[in-house]
């Protein structure tokens, strides 16, 4: 039909009304063909052409620059509607920001963001070698964690996005060389309804994923094989497409013959043995992601967190190199733990972490073991959900955790409208997670609108209630104080929980919500972590019900300083919150406490001395504790704490250095001050 006038939200209803039907934001400028006349300054100043058309520059009134993109084809209008729609649902840092189009006859066009920069492709192939751009490997690793963090959150998205055209020319950069995804010109939104499956197969030659070529079936794996491209072209600094070459096929062949792939990479990073190693892994990760069988590709959340471990390694093996292996961190004679590169993860290629049975329990047998849910066995309420005691008949006690007992949860449109399928995925993925120091999940109920799930009972209750009395109420004593060969066994045991989350299982979890009142206790003090978040990193999900559906503001003083900026949780964020947490089994305060305020500010310092230490321990110890064990309990804590995320040890640092702790003499401090 012909579309008349240039009213932005009819025309994408008309002609995009297949996308719509799962998105609701069209919050964009309309513009007419003469406004982006004057923009352009007639067309004036063109930054480049493609099969879709042509990009010029522009200046809008208030002298911010922008790029305009005017389609050859002006009729086109269901394919320019879906992409306008499909980009505007994605604000993200690392995407070019969508600022309005133009919807008039014949005359279609996108307004963005300009990125000053160029693209990737420019930096890793300029038309000759005196006009090679210095690129170094930190700086490589840089943008390929911005590109695959991007990836990894359009992959999640409750409509998830499909770029399906990811190569340099469309990675640009702006002038700090930070990585802006642009051109969803063939981007599609994923729906559970909706097979994306095409017979017009678009992209661009060498970065295709071969599978999509052969079934036009348009998956999120077809990105992860382009990303593959991509990450062999930036660590060979080649062409994947240079005329009867085949990078690729060449690069798999030398990656097989071990150490020869090393002929391959950029001489410019290949400086030091501590980048040829680094180098390898992404290698090793870019051959995965090359793989014919989609399947047996990562996703793109791994990838990210793989990057981001060599990134780490690079560092570790930079700063190793500069200082030493064994140099101290402060003054001699202190007490802070010696900074050594962490040391690779054993991985046991036999464990995949398959899903473990679990009981699909009736509501009339929950209703039966909690007594109709009755305030009887009413146990614990959270934001999101009420936890009763019941006995399962197997004789085992359990913490039956029933779903969507917050009115703000109720009152979200489709909480629970969400496919039992989704949430039974979710158990699946829960139930992975089989480990000494994991709180098990042993069941779960979908019956109607009710949801449960249902956990192994801990006897003993949360370590925040034991540190602080029931629900930290003041007024409500808490139990028995914890000695200090306690507390090292509890933190010694959450740290292992945490390390098996982070890197034994497959993908990796981010449990996001480290604190004390999640980290629960069992007979014998042993330690479990509790109240998972496998997908807290999912902005605008739902489904995560069993976990953690409500994403409240968390001012608790546990979060990462990072994690209030950006809202993005990862390992290092929670590295940081287990810091919190040691640094309040230490001193007995809860997090906002003036004594733990006084410590935060004074983390650096602390270990210097011994006695400012054991000033700030737990009174209730009564000077019965080990004074060095003090001083590197605080030295842990003060470097999970980093400000910087990258300055913080890997979790599985952390449970050796802990461990440490065990082999300290137990004698009891003679420089008790209070």
């Amino acid at each position: 039909m012909d579309y008349q006038g240039n009213n932005l939200r009819d025309f994408l209803k008309n002609n995009g009304h297949v996308v719509l039907q799962r998105v609701n934001n069209y919050n964009l400028r309309s513009f007419t063909e003469k406004e982006i006349e004057h923009i352009t300054n007639g067309y004036s100043n063109l930054l480049g052409k493609g099969a879709f058309g042509e990009v010029y520059r522009g200046t809008l009134d208030d002298q911010c620059l922008v790029a305009v993109k005017k389609y050859k084809d002006g009729t086109r209008k269901e394919e320019f509607a879906k992409e306008v729609i499909v980009h505007s649902q994605i604000n993200h840092k690392n995407v070019v920001r969508l600022l309005g189009c133009c919807t008039e006859e014949n005359s279609l066009m996108i307004v963005m963001e300009f990125i000053c920069n160029g693209n990737l492709n420019n930096i890793l192939h300029c038309n000759s070698a005196n006009d090679r751009v210095p690129f170094p490997l930190d700086k490589r690793l840089d943008i390929a964690i911005d590109l695959a963090e991007v990836l990894s959150y359009m992959h999640s998205m409750y409509s998830p996005v499909l770029h399906g055209d990811i190569k340099p020319a469309n990675i640009l950069l702006d002038e700090n060389l930070v990585p802006k995804l642009s051109d969803f010109g063939i981007a599609r939104l994923l729906s559970t309804s909706e097979a994306q499956q095409t017979r017009n197969i678009v992209g661009s030659i060498g970065f295709l994923d071969p599978l999509f070529n052969q079934t036009g079936l348009l998956t999120p794996k077809s990105d992860v094989y382009s990303f593959g491209v991509v990450l062999v072209e930036m660590v060979t600094r080649k062409k994947v497409a240079d005329g009867n070459v085949n990078l690729i096929q060449n690069f798999t062949k030398s990656l097989k013959r071990g150490k020869v792939v090393r002929k391959m990479f950029d001489d410019e990073i290949m400086d030091g043995k501590r980048k040829i190693k680094v180098l390898e892994d992404i290698a090793k990760l870019a051959a995965e992601c090359l793989r014919l069988e989609d399947r047996l590709r990562p996703e793109m959340v791994e990838v990210k967190d793989r990057l981001r471990k060599c990134r780490k390694d690079l560092q570790l093996r930079r700063m190793g190199e500069m200082t030493g292996p064994s140099v101290m961190l402060g003054s001699p004679g202190n007490n802070f733990l010696p900074v050594q590169p962490a040391a690779p993860i054993p991985v046991d290629s036999t464990i995949k972490n398959p899903p473990i049975p679990v009981l699909n329990i009736s509501l009339t047998e929950l209703r039966e073991i909690t007594r109709n849910f009755s305030d009887d066995t009413l146990i614990g309420e959270g934001s999101h959900a009420k936890v009763f005691l019941g006995e399962l008949k197997d004789g085992r006690k359990s913490a039956v955790k029933k779903l969507g007992q917050h009115s703000v949860v109720k009152n979200l449109d489709g909480f629970f409208s969400e496919p039992d399928k989704e949430f039974i995925l979710q158990v699946q993925t829960v139930s992975r997670m089989k480990h000494d120091n994991v709180v098990q999940l042993l069941g779960y109920c979908v019956d109607g609108n009710v949801r449960a799930v249902i956990y192994e009972y801990s006897s003993r209750g949360s370590l925040h209630d034991i540190l602080h009395g029931k629900n930290g109420v003041v007024g409500t004593r808490p139990g028995q104080v914890l000695s200090w060969a306690q507390r090292i066994k509890i933190a010694l045991g959450a740290a292992q929980g945490i390390e098996f989350l982070h890197h034994k299982t497959e993908p990796c979890i981010i449990h996001s919500d480290i604190k004390t009142s999640n980290i629960l206790l069992f007979d014998n003090d042993v330690a479990k972590v509790g109240d998972l978040r496998v997908s807290k990193n999912r902005p605008g999900y739902l489904d995560d019900i069993i976990l953690d559906c409500v994403l409240l503001p968390s001012h608790n003083g546990y979060d990462a300083p990072e994690c209030k900026e950006t809202g993005e949780f990862t390992r290092e964020s929670d590295i940081y919150s287990f810091g919190v947490v040691l640094l309040e089994l230490l001193t007995g305060c809860i997090p906002g406490h003036f004594q733990n305020r006084l410590m935060i500010g004074a983390m650096a310092r602390l270990s210097e001395d011994e006695v400012q230490v054991q000033r700030c321990v737990d009174p209730r110890l009564r000077g019965k504790y080990p004074p060095k064990a003090a001083s590197r309990m605080a030295a842990i804590a003060s470097r999970c704490m980093q400000h910087k995320a990258v300055s913080r040890p890997s979790m599985s640092t952390v449970v050796t250095d802990l461990r440490s702790l065990l082999l300290l003499e137990s004698t009891p401090s003679k420089l008790w001050r209070w």
